[in-house]
């Protein structure tokens, strides 16, 4: 080995062992100490929005337990909205923050990948060079030199480069390891973004429902203490359909109800969803979120359906009545064998008389819910409110009904998941 070529693989070797400990370019490291300072204050202001919306919690939880008024009613109402606005700044700056730490995790993966490039190089460099120089024999090392005490430094010197390439292999390997979890590290991340979007899609939503509910509540009441009263009492004789009503129109009208819905008679199907639910269920039975639940809870299942949406008959039976009231809008009851009767709310149009029967998927009328509109009621916007009732008494729709993907339930908040079937 000439003392040229040995000279050669010192130098790429001192400068492998250099660039294996390569400081951070300065630009990059303030790119980088920008970025951790936003993420910083992103992290900051989100704790800032949990104390805010818990204090909006505890006033909401208050107001739950104040006398039933409508002055108390819009009390909550305001508190919900004021919640869910924070909800919706919590949601967009946590996806602000995410962004960002995905942006500084592509920076570092930037600089771990450039180190990997040039050590690739100079290893590959190195290994060429000793390659090159298998041939020579100790004895032309020791021709080579002017002294033994040259000529063993030389021998130290090359093993101990071999060493120092062995030991650099292994901290490229660890380098490469740690670029593999920062780039999972960022597929988490990225991962995290979408889920918070979807959150923040979410509450924008339910934003959207709290500030309807309150719209429908002063245009149904004209803000008079009376007039809640009565849609109160309304509402609470809506729900009172006895046993002994469905009861006594089973009796009366079996063997046609058999008849027009044998499936359902013999106990083979479960009825059918009334309108696709493909748009989103907005409400489940006993919601735990739903604006009035303080006063009465949830009887049905509420599906995301725009305004003329056909609705159809969940199973045969027969039409009991076609009603406007002040809570329910618009809205249908239709008996079927087994005790069952199925209620459609929040209509813009009836499509099939009272005292008629209809067969299973038969058009029954068309959605509403758009506050303001003609029978829509007390509403968060565009929907169908379904119910299920076994004996007279409201059950959870979703036990007759056939089940649904959970992709179907993306604008449910996450604990209402947790209720639902497979979710």
């Amino acid at each position: 080995m000439t003392v040229p070529h040995f000279r050669l693989i010192l130098t790429v070797g001192l400068t492998l062992t250099a660039v294996l400990a390569m400081p951070v370019h300065a630009a990059v490291k303030d790119d980088v100490d920008e970025l951790s300072g936003e993420i910083k204050n992103r992290q900051e202001r989100v704790k800032e929005l949990d104390g805010m919306i818990g204090n909006y919690r505890s006033r909401i939880d208050k107001a739950k337990s104040e006398t039933q008024s409508l002055e108390n009613q819009l009390v909550l109402l305001e508190n919900r909205i004021k919640e869910k606005e924070l909800g919706v700044e919590r949601a967009k700056t946590e996806i602000e923050a995410l962004t960002l730490e995905v942006r500084l995790i592509e920076q570092e993966i930037g600089v771990q990948e450039s180190r990997i490039s040039k050590q690739k190089d100079l290893i590959a460099d190195l290994v060429r060079n000793i390659n090159a120089n298998d041939s020579v024999t100790t004895f032309d090392v020791l021709l080579s030199e002017d002294s033994l005490s040259g000529f063993f430094a030389r021998l130290e010197e090359l093993k101990k480069l071999q060493r120092d390439l062995g030991n650099m292999l292994e901290r490229v390997k660890a380098v490469k390891s740690n670029l593999e979890a920062k780039k999972e590290e960022r597929s988490t991340k990225q991962k995290a973004v979408e889920a918070e979007k979807s959150k923040m899609k979410r509450e924008q939503l339910a934003l959207e429902a709290e500030r309807n509910y309150k719209t429908s509540l002063v245009g149904e009441t004209k803000s008079k203490e009376t007039e809640f009263e009565r849609i109160l009492y309304e509402l609470r004789q809506q729900q009172q359909v006895t046993a002994s009503d469905i009861a006594e129109l089973e009796v009366r009208l079996k063997d046609k109800l058999n008849s027009v819905d044998e499936a359902l008679a013999r106990g083979d199907v479960l009825i059918n969803w009334p309108v696709d639910p493909s748009r989103g269920i907005t409400a489940i039975f006993h919601d735990p979120t739903y604006p009035f639940r303080y006063l009465f809870e949830h009887p049905g299942t509420d599906i995301r359906a725009p305004v003329g949406t056909p609705v159809k008959s969940a199973a045969g039976g027969y039409v009991a009545w076609n009603k406007t009231g002040r809570m329910y809008g618009n809205y249908v009851m239709i008996v079927h064998p087994g005790g069952i009767a199925t209620v459609y709310a929040h209509l813009s149009k009836f499509k099939a008389r009272a005292d008629t029967y209809v067969e299973r998927q038969e058009l029954i009328g068309l959605s509403g819910g758009r506050p303001g509109d003609q029978g829509a009621g007390l509403s968060s916007g565009p929907h169908l409110h379904f119910e299920v009732r076994q004996d007279g008494v409201p059950v959870d729709a979703e036990n007759f009904l056939p089940e649904i993907p959970c992709e179907y339930y993306d604008y449910i908040d996450d604990y209402k998941r947790l209720k639902l079937r497979s979710c």
